[in-house]
């Protein structure tokens, strides 16, 4: 990125990577002082544009053009005034983020400008592709270890609420995510409550029907939801009553 933006003379360049599963492009390699990850739907502003499109594309002024994400901007404190972009993909063709350039510091981006950028983008495909390929297979072997750890603790552990405390939050490590709930159904009252809730000061309890945690305890499926809001299905009740915001689920 850094020999990239000296070359093409622009004020700052990043590459973002596309994450398969929130569907979400987030900053890999960041230029600038703003070091926190950036992340944003990968159909979303220009860099959403490329990537979704599979083209290259130059905007002259971003405040002008109906694609760019001003939020961004916003969030980090930096003024984008123009943007070379480009989608990043592998030998074979696949899509696996964008490459994107801020800023032409003498003049504005022009079309050799994109070409370069393409061909330096294809090369930095190879080398990214390599290491995201290794850092999965570590990341693999990490879960691997963390469940053979798992199985040792179950098979030490005596008590019930200490073991199903353990195995949730192994659960929600190996997964990557923020929190994890284990709910047992009432059948005096026909409610699920929480046996275990991760971050919950409370337990919960609320019908066995509803919900995306009903919907699965009265169907028997196994739901995977990439956005919990858009699902007709999620109880936006319990975000307000924790003051948690749930993005995905799994349930």
């Amino acid at each position: 990125v850094g020999i990239t933006t000296s070359i093409i003379q622009c004020e700052r360049g990043t590459i973002f990577l596309n994450d398969p599963k929130s569907e979400e492009l987030y900053s890999r390699v960041v230029q600038g002082n703003f070091m926190r990850e950036i992340r944003f739907m990968n159909t979303k502003g220009v860099a959403g544009w490329s990537y979704t499109n599979k083209q290259g594309t130059i905007v002259h002024d971003a405040y002008k053009d109906d694609r760019f994400n001003k939020n961004i901007d916003i969030r980090t404190g930096f003024r984008t005034k123009s943007i070379l972009c480009t989608p990043l993909c592998t030998v074979s063709g696949e899509r696996i983020g964008v490459s994107q350039l801020l800023n032409k510091i003498d003049g504005q981006f022009s079309e050799s400008d994109l070409e370069l950028l393409k061909a330096m983008t294809a090369q930095a495909a190879i080398a990214i592709q390599s290491h995201v390929a290794l850092e999965q297979m570590e990341e693999a072997r990490k879960k691997e270890m963390e469940f053979m750890d798992l199985v040792s603790e179950i098979s030490s552990e005596l008590e019930l609420a200490s073991l199903l405390s353990k195995i949730i939050s192994t659960i929600t490590t190996m997964l990557d995510a923020e929190r994890s709930s284990l709910f047992i159904n009432d059948e005096k009252t026909n409610e699920l409550y929480t046996m275990v809730g991760e971050g919950l000061s409370q337990e919960l309890r609320f019908p066995n029907h509803l919900g995306v945690a009903g919907h699965v305890f009265s169907s028997g499926e196994t739901v995977n939801i990439p956005h919990a809001y858009a699902d007709l299905r999620f109880n936006t009740a319990i975000d307000k009553s924790t003051g948690f915001f749930t993005r995905s689920m799994l349930c």
